[in-house]
């Protein structure tokens, strides 16, 4: 009987894991890991993890989603570029770290969550992975308007929230998952008319996906919704 070496019943659970599709349980805890590291990222060095964090998270949803390959190679161009930038300004002190996660960040708050829908909509039979799915593109949801509150201090040119005129990554993201959570702890406010329509409109779109898509996504999990298609 042949003996396997040390490490590659791992390697082989890696492939597998690579090789899997609708792994969107794993998508999730990358997800999280990657808001947490996002939030928190101080620092240059702290930038380039969050920059390939967030690259890798958005290739491997791209992945399991069954994207494109003209899609995941030009993502993967993208992510490449950006992680070698942030690399560059690491070693030469640059300042642009911070708009290089932004942009990959971004990428994957956009991106990522049409690729899952249109992985769901298309598949015959509702599975538990689908909804798993479904609750990663709720994470990305909030990952979305987290980028959206700035564009719109920047439109209005006004300070987006009532507290603070110097609101940092963290602060966004904190308030855009307490909004989208509908916890609502007033630490943070909208200081802007338009800034509370958009956080209300965060509010309306978080409540409303819970208990109308997840839902209908748990309450039809082995369902046969279509035949798939021929081979």
């Amino acid at each position: 009987m042949p003996t396997r070496a040390p490490g590659e019943s791992r390697r082989h659970l890696v492939r597998e894991v690579l090789a899997s599709g609708d792994d969107f349980g794993v998508a999730l805890v990358l997800i999280l890991l990657t808001i947490i590291v996002f939030a928190t990222a101080t620092g240059q060095i702290g930038q380039l993890v969050s920059v390939a964090l967030s690259g890798g998270t958005l290739l491997f949803v791209l992945h399991t989603a069954g994207a494109s390959p003209r899609t995941q190679r030009a993502s993967a161009i993208v992510i490449c570029l950006a992680v070698i930038g942030a690399a560059l300004a690491v070693l030469f002190g640059d300042a642009t770290t911070s708009a290089t996660a932004g942009l990959v960040g971004l990428m994957l708050a956009v991106v990522a969550p049409i690729v899952i829908l249109r992985r769901i909509a298309q598949s015959p039979t509702i599975t538990f992975r689908l909804v798993l799915g479904a609750l990663s593109i709720y994470l990305l949801l909030g990952l979305a308007y987290a980028y959206l509150f700035p564009v719109v201090a920047a439109l209005t040119g006004e300070p987006f929230f009532v507290q603070t005129t110097d609101p940092n990554t963290s602060d966004y993201i904190y308030f855009s998952y307490t909004t989208l959570a509908t916890i609502g702890f007033g630490d943070f406010t909208a200081g802007t008319s338009l800034g509370r329509m958009i956080s209300v409109s965060e509010g309306l779109v978080g409540q409303l996906y819970l208990v109308s898509a997840v839902a209908l996504l748990v309450g039809n999990v082995g369902r046969q919704l279509r035949r798939p298609g021929p081979e």
